[in-house]
């Protein structure tokens, strides 16, 4: 038999117009105390509380689901797609919210069957501008709310990220902290905001701390294995005694080098990564990295869309920015040149 909302307010001990705001999320429920609300929602999960879904967004026009539209072909999905999908469905559920998946590889469609379905939130993982801009384009044609969760904000729409500008910035402070000198940059080419972001980061925490940048140490290149070799053929007295990759697979390989050409990790070269992924703690040496946020910014990205309280204000440029979080591992050690 099925739970009715009399059922769970008898189990709650309160009023049936007590659960009825609280399961449609009205903003009268806010009246309520949060531990009542909180109470409420643990008595419909224990009891098997299924809302009619279709009855209800028939009823009142509100369809209670958030569209998240990005690029999930399989050779595509990364460990850090799915915390932000994993941060994504929880807020979603904590708000009586579901999500329904689209591929950006037919924009067109996605936003066709969005808009029949009545779903009035979109969240983008797309990082390619040009699908982002349709999607802005589709969200500004069919008046849906939008939030990315990469890169800038864009055509009004909000965006949610990593501060990596201060993140780069705070590592090599750091480094600085303990006695390095001579801190090397491996980047890659400048395809994206996050990787110009990172790299000015890393210029910026170089002159906050009274240093020049040396060109030498600085490589933006597909092959950064190659720019770590030639760093690191300069004379002792020159070559990095500290590196910066602004990825942890660039760190994780290039300490495998670095351990492979008899250097020994980190009294003699300390690294550090950005991401915090899970192969940083199995490396040979664990990896320092600094925290990418995947989850909290799936989750952040909710809160926006749904209009909830937010920790983190919006910046004049439309974007919400989660501050660095250094995780300090065995491979970024003082400095003893």
């Amino acid at each position: 038999m099925a739970v009715t909302i009399k059922d769970i307010a008898k189990a709650a001990q309160v009023d049936k117009a007590a659960v009825s705001l609280t399961l449609r999320n009205h903003p009268e429920a806010k009246r309520l105390r949060p531990e009542t609300r909180e109470r409420i929602m643990k008595t419909a999960r224990e009891l098997g509380y299924q809302r009619n879904l279709l009855a209800w967004s028939t009823r009142t026009g509100i369809v209670n689901t958030i569209a998240v539209v990005g690029r999930f072909r399989k050779d595509d999905i990364l460990s850090y797609t799915n915390q932000m999908l994993a941060g994504i469905l929880t807020t979603c559920t904590q708000f009586g919210y579901n999500i329904k998946v689209y591929p950006d590889t037919n924009l067109e469609a996605a936003f066709e069957e969005i808009s029949g379905s009545r779903i009035s939130h979109v969240i983008s993982l797309s990082v390619d501008q040009p699908e982002r801009r349709k999607a802005a384009e589709f969200c500004r044609r069919y008046q849906l709310n939008l939030v990315y969760v990469f890169e800038d904000a864009y055509d009004g729409f909000p965006s949610v990220n990593t501060d990596n500008f201060a993140s780069a910035r705070e590592i090599v402070k750091y480094l600085v902290s303990i006695g390095h000198r001579r801190i090397g940059l491996l980047c890659v080419p400048h395809r994206y905001l996050y990787i110009r972001e990172r790299h000015n980061g890393y210029l910026q925490g170089l002159e906050d701390s009274g240093m020049e940048a040396d060109p030498r140490l600085i490589a933006c290149s597909d092959s950064p294995e190659q720019a770590f070799a030639q760093m690191m053929r300069l004379p002792e007295t020159e070559r990095p005694t500290a590196l910066f990759a602004i990825s942890d697979s660039i760190a994780i390989e290039v300490e495998r080098l670095a351990i492979l050409n008899g250097f020994k990790v980190p009294e003699e070269l300390s690294i550090f990564g950005f991401g915090n992924s899970e192969c940083c703690k199995s490396a040979f040496v664990p990896v320092s990295s600094v925290e990418e946020s995947s989850y909290d910014r799936g989750e952040l990205a909710v809160k926006i869309i749904l209009n909830k309280p937010l920790e983190i204000p919006r910046g004049e440029d439309g974007r919400y920015l989660i501050p660095p979080l250094l995780v300090h591992r065995d491979s970024a050690a003082p400095c003893r040149h």
